[in-house]
């Protein structure tokens, strides 16, 4: 029986367990790795908030406050120990280190962040977001597992080897995330700690020649890689060590220890692209604050372990002097209803933040703040303004550089590429497919005052214009025919407003747009 084959129709996630030093570790599909050009470098962090973090008690709409406080008597925080970042939003006081960060243009957050027809049982919400899949279809493999399954087709036979020597994703923690589910095999493995130690030993080196056979050698052959990649690990992490002042203690913030791991194999040289991290504790339906001191209480306490963390990270990173090689994503399976409970907590709700940070993001808040009304029913809901796919699909199309062809295959549709980079480190139109005419880059992007709009077009009559978010044509930036080829031209925003917009060019009966922020 051919192995893929046998693999499918006998689990989606096939683990084994292990016991390595006094520690349980599951080993996915192999030890994969992956050769680092073809990933450019770069690398993606991911932190899952388990539980379904209140992104309304995270960042606060400040133009809303009055009706937030009407409704959300309970767990509203006091106006003003709110920390400040823009002049509509603001953090949880105990999140001081995101706000600086922030302001040094580190973090961007995405708002009303969601999909079509939300479920919101915490089992069938992480699915869906871990396979970016629509509500009403189940998908058992992850959205980067099959991407990382069309770099590595034929993985895992004969990995490792010289040409691709390191991990292709790890997991940091006790259990597997879905997210790199491939179709056969998970191509992520998880890793406990950094003194994990383990031996594949070979007491069978001889299979019998029957399906059952086949499984045994596919198994060993998966307890040889995991002796090797461990061996990496270790000497990758000895090359490295902790210099941030910003770490917490040891044992105090398990999500800062986590991220202190890959701190520590990102500055030994490992060039994995993708690491997946998970903080719970976010499902907090009652003492989500404490009564009468609502800036305190249990998701206090887990916004600034989130914010400390990551703070450390980014120090550490800037320190290695690899802080232009990481972005990382912060997000939950769900957000949390607007109205709080009589238990000073919030229940399962709709719509949620994207917190995105690291030196190369664009350093914005996207998207207009909740619509939050005075009087509102129990079941009242942050409604979806951006598909969480459209944010997947941007790191793929910015970081990753695939093109739009390739997103949709990954996806399974056409989702919306949002401005998540700083222009100088967005992706490379000269290495991408071009069919339709597009925007290749606006810089800077936030725009103060000008901005250099690069296009490419097949030839012909071009109109480019600028458009609100409620698709009425604030001007045309650009009117005339074109060669075939790349252009650019420079934009004045003159008297607009500051706020989110689109650029949008049109050719023939094809047109695509890019969303474009002015300060």
């Amino acid at each position: 029986m051919d192995r893929r084959k046998f693999l499918r129709n006998t689990a989606s996630f096939i683990s084994l367990p292990l016991l390595i030093n006094g520690q349980t570790m599951q080993v996915f599909g192999s030890g994969s790795y992956l050769n680092p050009e073809i990933t450019d470098g770069k690398i993606l962090v991911l932190i899952q908030l388990d539980g379904g973090n209140d992104g309304l008690n995270m960042l606060i709409p400040l133009d809303k406050y009055d009706n937030l406080a009407k409704v959300r008597p309970e767990v509203v925080l006091p106006e003003n120990k709110i920390a400040g970042i823009t002049e509509k939003q603001g953090l949880h006081p105990a999140m001081t280190e995101i706000q600086s960060l922030y302001g040094a243009e580190k973090i961007m957050f995405v708002q009303n962040v969601g999909y079509p027809k939300p479920n919101l049982s915490h089992f069938r919400s992480k699915e869906i977001i871990h396979s970016a899949s629509d509500s009403n279809i189940v998908v058992s493999s992850g959205w980067l597992g099959r991407y990382l399954e069309t770099l590595h087709p034929d993985f895992p036979t004969d990995y490792p080897n010289p040409q691709n020597p390191h991990p292709l994703a790890v997991t940091i923690g006790s259990t597997s995330l879905p997210t790199c589910q491939g179709e056969v095999n998970n191509m992520a493995m998880v890793l406990q700690n950094l003194q994990t130690k383990y031996d594949a030993g070979n007491n069978e080196t001889t299979f019998p020649d029957t399906p059952y056979g086949y499984e045994l050698a596919y198994i060993a052959g998966i307890m040889e890689s995991t002796e090797k990649y461990l061996t990496i690990i270790t000497e990758t992490a000895a090359l490295s060590e902790s210099r941030s002042t910003f770490w917490s203690a040891s044992g105090t913030n398990s999500l800062a220890d986590k991220l202190k791991i890959v701190a520590r194999l990102i500055g030994g040289g490992l060039t994995t692209p993708v690491y997946m991290l998970n903080m719970g504790g976010f499902d907090t339906h009652s003492g989500q604050v404490t009564e009468g001191q609502t800036e305190l209480g249990e998701h206090a306490n887990l916004l600034k372990k989130l914010s400390v963390a990551i703070n450390a990270f980014t120090d550490e990173l800037k320190i290695q002097q690899k802080e232009e090689q990481v972005i990382g994503m912060v997000f939950s399976e769900f957000g949390r209803r607007i109205k709080s409970n009589s238990s000073f907590g919030t229940d399962h709700g709709e719509a949620f933040p994207i917190m995105l940070f690291g030196n190369p993001v664009n350093p914005v808040v996207y998207g207009e703040n909740p619509d939050i009304q005075p009087t509102i029913d129990k079941d009242a809901n942050v409604k979806m303004k951006t598909d969480f796919r459209s944010v997947y699909a941007s790191i793929l199309y910015h970081w990753f550089k695939l093109d739009q062809d390739e997103i949709r295959a990954i996806l399974f549709d056409d989702f919306a590429i949002l401005p998540i980079l700083k222009s100088s480190v967005a992706n490379n139109p000269d290495i991408r497919k071009k069919t339709s005419p597009e925007i290749t880059s606006v810089y800077p992007n936030p725009v103060d005052e000008n901005a250099e709009i690069r296009f490419f077009s097949n030839g012909g009559s071009v109109q480019i214009q600028l458009v609100n978010t409620d698709g009425r044509q604030s001007q045309i930036l650009f009117s005339q025919n074109v060669v075939q080829g790349s252009h650019s031209f420079t934009f004045n925003r003159k008297n607009l407003p500051a706020g989110i917009y689109f650029i949008v060019i049109r050719e023939k009966n094809l047109k695509s747009s890019i969303p474009v922020t002015l300060k």
